[in-house]
């Protein structure tokens, strides 16, 4: 509970508390509007708006017009095409397949557009209960629905304008955050003046923080690029910020080689005096970051004299560990370059942001596609087919959802489409996620279900509870990123009272009650789907991302000795900057799919240690090979130790993920060339540490071939 607090406060900080605030105005509108006029279908018209402000992906005015524009216009045609075969079971249930399969098979296009696809399926589900018994009805109900996505993109386009750069500027600043977060995560590790030990212990404390830092760094790279080509006379700002993200990633490296050097020596070195300058240079570093996160205004004196003072603390705990600390921990010296290359980075933070300091002009953008709908209709043709796994979890959403309105219509379900609504959230691709969606939701409808009744009972007239609404959708939207359970108990309470806003005649513990037993339902449901229906080969899929990402890690070595060992047609930084990249994401691909393994309440035993230390394994390759990008290469009167280091990466690589013509490795090749060591003992250290985890992911490699598969 403790960790759940500490998380949720962190969150907590990330909360857009303006932009929460505008959408919970935009769908509570409607509802006071529809007391006040005593239209109960503007309800509808609440439920659309609060549908296009959720499915608002951000960015730039084009694209989250474009987007909302879409979920109003597809949605509308849902909603007709829902309420006006309602009353015909033999039409309705294929509708109701195809209308949420494409729905799920938006997933393809990213993020934003899966979560617009899961509110078309919900908007499909939910119109198919609507009271529409002649096409004049269901034509009502459309234009209404369409009313409130439309009252949505006028609001947040011309009344509340949010400046796309604020994303973008948010997303930096995230990062930097995340960096003080981390360098305080490794200075606590000191804080009792020696270091935990045990590995699980600094695992505990690097894992987290590596994963969280480095998706942050990725979605900052993709709100600056949405942003970049909007406005030409701002591509000044686009620079900066593209140069402020990619020293957070120069200085995210550093930590995790500090990190590295620190883990693969403690506990036996330091000792309480160099433990604790080392906390204090850490926390120090830390308070740097958070200045830079908290810059706002660039022209502030009393902002800059506070990074500079900040950076001058830290240079001076850098000067403490250089004297006396290290005469009592002489291997700190293999930890000092890397922080001094943390404050070489936020110094030159500082410069760029206040001192005019120019800023590397960052690459032109590619020009985009000739039509983005053109590209998007080319992605969704790709995966038709039953070889994708897109399209079986979107049919599976089209068969869950079809069941579940054939029941609700057959038993005539007291609001019945809080079943077939819950199963449409909750169905995920993998069952695990389900699982613990299902759990999360049911919790929160339950909680929120009740709470709505008490509040219900406690207002006496119905303006009053559609102010209730105001409120109740503000921490809708805030919670939205903080804990799904948390989340759905504000949206049971939001539509419990719109509901009964549009239904006054239910009692509100009644209302209630039918919510909580229909998600429960629902639930149960989704559960079924996910274990019948096309269910998923985790561990086939666990063992398919662990290859991908012995592939990314075996290309990330290679070419960074040979960048290392001055080959001929050497990869560039960048390129090295690129394969790290794509490494590190793979290895978090391969983390998750063991965690929806581990989380599956269908998982017998299964032995999950191999790919466990596999992962550790290519953890430790990643920080090891940031240590080396510091290193210089090699110098150019050894030729000899240049190939030698050659033919020692291609060794390497063979290990973490051989060809068809990989040669039979000894236990003697995996020490490090003696012409290299000879050269630049500091390539030495990286090296070796590379060679010990090939070296373990050889044998578990063996290991495998020997039993079965996972």
């Amino acid at each position: 509970m403790t960790k759940l607090l500490s998380r949720w406060r962190a969150s907590l900080r990330h909360v857009l508390w303006v932009d929460a605030l505008q959408a919970a105005a935009i769908s509570a509108a409607p509802v006071i509007l529809a007391v006040l006029v005593h239209e109960p279908r503007l309800g509808w018209t609440a439920i659309a708006a609060f549908w296009a402000c959720f499915g608002d992906p951000g960015g730039p005015l084009r694209q989250r017009a474009g987007s909302m524009l879409a979920l109003g216009l597809v949605g509308a045609l849902f909603c007709f095409l829902a309420s006006a075969s309602a009353g015909h079971l033999w039409l309705l249930l294929p509708l109701t397949f195809l209308c949420c399969t494409f729905g799920g098979l938006l997933r393809v296009l990213g993020p934003a557009a899966a979560i617009v696809g899961t509110l078309l399926s919900a908007g499909f589900v939910v119109a198919a209960e609507l009271p529409a018994p002649t096409l004049a009805e269901s034509l009502s109900y459309t234009l209404f629905f369409l009313a409130g996505a439309v009252w949505a993109m006028l609001m947040t386009a011309l009344v509340w304008r949010r400046r796309p750069w604020k994303d973008a500027t948010h997303a930096v600043a995230h990062c930097y955050r995340g960096l003080a977060d981390f360098a305080d995560a490794l200075a606590r590790m000191y804080s009792g003046l020696t270091p935990a030990a045990g590995p699980q212990a600094w695992t505990a404390v690097t894992k987290p923080q590596r994963s969280a830092q480095r998706a942050a760094l990725e979605a900052a790279r993709v709100r600056i690029r949405e942003v970049q080509a909007t406005r030409p006379s701002r591509r000044a700002r686009a620079h900066q910020l593209m140069y402020l993200l990619d020293n957070a990633e120069d200085s995210f490296i550093a930590l995790v080689a500090a990190a590295d050097l620190l883990e693969s020596n403690a506990p036996r070195w330091l000792g309480r005096s160099a433990g604790a300058h080392l906390s204090h240079a850490l926390h120090r570093y830390a308070s740097v970051c958070n200045a830079i996160a908290s810059t706002s205004d660039v022209s502030d004196p009393k902002q800059a004299d506070c990074l500079r003072e900040r950076l001058a603390h830290f240079a001076a705990g850098l000067h403490d560990l250089r004297g006396g600390a290290m005469a009592y921990a002489p291997d700190l010296a293999s930890v000092v370059p890397v922080l001094d290359r943390m404050l070489h980075t936020a110094e030159s933070v500082m410069q760029a942001l206040f001192d005019q300091g120019d800023a590397p002009v960052a690459p032109v953008a590619a020009p985009g596609l000739p039509s983005r709908a053109r590209q998007a209709a080319r992605t969704l043709r790709q995966n038709i087919g039953v070889e994708s796994d897109a399209f079986r979890h979107a049919c599976r959403v089209g068969v869950g959802a079809t069941i579940a309105v054939a029941l609700s219509k057959t038993f005539a379900v007291n609001h019945g489409y809080w079943m077939s609504l819950t199963l449409v959230f909750i169905l995920q691709p993998y069952f695990a996620t389900t699982w613990q969606r299902t759990v999360e939701r049911v919790i929160g409808s339950v909680a929120g279900a009740v709470g709505a009744s008490l509040l219900g009972l406690m207002l006496s007239t119905p303006l009053s509870v559609a102010l209730a609404v105001l409120p109740i959708a503000l921490g809708t939207f805030a919670t939205r990123t903080i804990h799904y359970a948390l989340f759905t108990f504000f949206l049971t309470s939001q539509f419990v009272l719109v509901s009964h806003i549009q239904q006054p005649e239910i009692y509100e513990p009644m209302l209630a009650a039918l919510r909580a037993f229909n998600s429960v339902l629902g639930g149960v449901l989704a559960l079924l789907v996910g274990v019948l229906v096309w269910p998923e080969k985790e561990p086939r899929q666990l063992a398919d991302a662990l290859t991908r990402a012995l592939d990314r890690h075996a290309a990330y070595a290679l070419a960074l000795i040979r960048q290392k060992g001055r080959a001929p047609s050497a990869p560039s930084q960048a390129d090295i900057v690129g394969l790290r990249r794509l490494a590190c994401l793979s290895a978090d691909n391969a983390e998750a799919s063991l965690q929806r393994l581990q989380q599956n309440p269908v998982h017998r035993d299964r032995k999950v240690d191999t790919a466990v230390n596999l992962l550790n394994a290519m953890r430790r390759i990643t920080a090891a090979g940031t240590v080396l990008e510091i290193q210089p290469a090699l110098p150019d009167d050894a030729p000899a130790a240049a190939s030698a280091l050659q033919d020692y990466g291609r060794v390497l690589a063979h290990a973490l993920h051989p060809q068809d013509d990989a040669p039979a490795l000894s236990a003697r090749q995996f020490a490090v060339p003696a012409a290299v060591t000879a050269a630049d003992p500091a390539l030495a250290g990286p090296l070796d540490r590379i060679a010990q985890q090939a070296r373990q992911v050889r044998q578990l490699r063996d290991r495998i071939e020997k039993e079965s598969p996972l």
